[in-house]
C-alpha cells in the first residue's frame, strides 16, 4: 500500500497535527487540564482503531512510519491518561533526555515531511539505495574555560549533564569580576545553571561568556550562537544579554536567541515575560511581548518584530526540528552545526523549501530520507561531508 498507506494511518480523526503536538509537550510537562487530558485521550482511542487497521492492512510499510515508536507512545499515553484528574501546572527544568521522549511522539504523530512549492508534490517512495555511510546525532558535550585560561571537558560521561555554578554574594563594588566561558562544538549541545540561578540551554557551536559572581546593579553574559535562556527574577538587577550588535535587558522570562554568524538575522523570541531589545549601544529598540520574535539585519542593523510560533523556534531545545517553509539552504545549516557534518552543494542553483518535524535523536541518514522522501532532492554521505544533489 506504500505511502498512501502511511498517509491514511496518520490521518487525525479527533484533532489536527498542531494540537495533538501542543497537547503532548503539556502532556509530558505535566500541565494537561482535565479537557486536554480528555482530547488527548480520545485522540489514543482514535490511534488504537488506526492500528488495529495497519496490524491488518499495512504491516509491508511498517518502518516507513516508524511503527515501533508509534506503538511505544501509545503504551506510554495509556500507561498516563487520566482525564478525570486535574494536573497542576509545574516548572521543568526539561532534561534532554525528555525531550527524547517528546520527540517521539512528536516524530511519530507528525512523520510526513512534505516539500512546499508552487505546486505542493506529495510524498513518493523512490527506489534510491541505502546510504552508505552514516553520521550519529549530536550530544551533551561543552568546553569549559576558566577564567585563568585552564579548560575542562564537559560531556555527558560525567557525573551529569548540567554545569551549575555556585550560588555566591555579589560582588562588591570595588570588584572586578572573573568570567568563564562554555562552548559547545558542532554536534555538541549543553545546559548550565547560573550563579543567580538562571537556567541556559546552548545549542551545537555556541558559547556563553559569563561572570563567577554577578555584580550588584546587574547581571551580564554574551554570547554566540544560539542560546536559550530561563531568568531567575531578581528586579533589582537586569539580566542583560549581548549578542553581536545586539543588546537585551530582561528582570525574569524565558527567551531564546539565534545569533549564528552564518545567518543574516539576529533572531530573539520571547516565550515568557518581556525583553527590551536594543540594537547597539544607543540604536533602535523594541519591547517584546510573549510569541513575539525581534529580526535584526547583520548587515544593515534594521529591526522587526514578527508575531512567530514558539514551539519552533526552541524546538531545537526540546530534541527536533521544525521546518515551516523552509529553504534548504537554511534545513541543511541546521544539520550541519548539529551533526557536526560539512554540507556542499553539487548544484549551486538548488532551491527548495521544506515543512515538517524530525526528531534529532535520529542518524543523519534518516534525517536525509526523510528528506529524500520528497522525491525533488537527494544526498550523498562521504565521511563527515554531505552533498546535496
Amino acid at each position: 500500500m506504500g505511502v498512501s498507506a502511511c498517509i491514511w494511518y496518520l490521518q487525525f480523526t479527533t484533532m489536527d497535527r498542531k494540537e495533538f503536538e501542543h497537547l503532548a509537550a503539556r502532556f509530558l510537562k505535566g500541565n494537561l487540564s482535565t479537557e486536554e487530558g480528555r482530547r488527548l485521550a480520545e485522540h489514543y482511542d482514535a490511534l488504537q482503531e488506526k492500528e488495529r487497521g495497519w496490524n491488518e492492512n499495512t504491516m509491508g510499510v511498517k518502518d516507513e512510519v516508524q511503527h515501533a515508536i508509534y506503538g511505544k507512545v501509545l503504551q506510554e499515553i495509556a500507561r498516563h491518561r487520566a482525564p478525570d484528574q486535574e494536573r497542576k501546572s509545574r516548572n521543568i527544568f526539561l532534561s534532554w533526555q525528555a525531550a527524547a521522549i517528546f520527540t517521539a511522539i512528536v516524530s511519530a504523530a507528525a512523520l510526513f515531511f512534505y516539500i512546499q512549492s508552487p505546486a505542493e508534490k506529495p510524498l513518493k517512495r523512490t527506489a534510491r539505495p541505502a546510504l552508505a555511510h552514516d553520521v550519529g546525532p549530536g550530544g551533551n558535550k561543552a568546553v569549559l574555560t576558566l577564567a585563568d585560561g585552564s579548560q575542562v571537558t564537559l560531556d555527558s560521561a560525567g557525573p551529569e549533564s548540567v554545569y551549575h555554578m555556585k550560588a555566591v554574594a555579589p560582588l562588591a563594588a570595588d570588584e572586578q569580576p572573573a568570567y568563564n566561558t562554555i562552548s559547545t562544538p558542532l554536534g555538541g549541545q549543553y545546559q548550565l545553571v547560573l550563579a543567580d540561578g538562571s537556567k541556559v540551554w546552548l545549542n551545537a557551536g555556541s558559547s556563553i561568556r559569563f561572570p563567577i559572581a554577578f555584580g550588584q546593579t546587574e547581571r551580564s553574559v554574551a554570547i554566540k550562537g544560539e542560546v536559550y535562556f530561563e531568568i531567575a527574577k531578581d528586579k533589582k538587577r537586569p539580566f542583560k544579554v549581548q549578542s553581536g550588535r545586539q543588546q537585551l535587558e530582561v528582570l525574569g522570562t524565558h527567551f531564546n536567541v539565534n545569533a549564528y554568524d552564518d545567518e543574516a538575522e539576529i533572531k530573539t523570541t520571547l516565550l515568557e515575560g518581556s525583553v527590551k531589545v536594543r540594537e547597539g549601544a544607543h540604536g533602535q529598540t523594541a519591547m517584546l511581548k510573549p510569541g513575539q520574535q525581534a529580526r535584526l539585519s547583520g548587515s544593515t542593523g534594521q529591526m522587526d518584530v514578527v508575531k512567530v510560533d514558539i514551539e519552533e523556534a526552541v524546538s531545537w531545545k526540546n530534541g527536533y526540528f521544525i521546518f515551516d517553509n523552509e529553504e534548504i539552504h537554511s534545513v541543511m545549516r541546521k544539520i550541519s552545526r548539529w551533526y557536526g557534518v560539512e554540507v556542499v552543494y553539487a548544484n549551486a542553483q538548488i532551491s527548495e523549501n521544506f515543512g515538517g518535524t524530525i526528531s534529532k535523536f535520529e542518524n543523519v541518514s534518516q534525517v536525509l530520507k526523510i528528506l529524500e522522501a520528497t522525491g525533488t532532492i537527494h544526498f550523498k554521505i562521504e565521511g563527515r561531508k554531505i552533498i546535496v544533489m
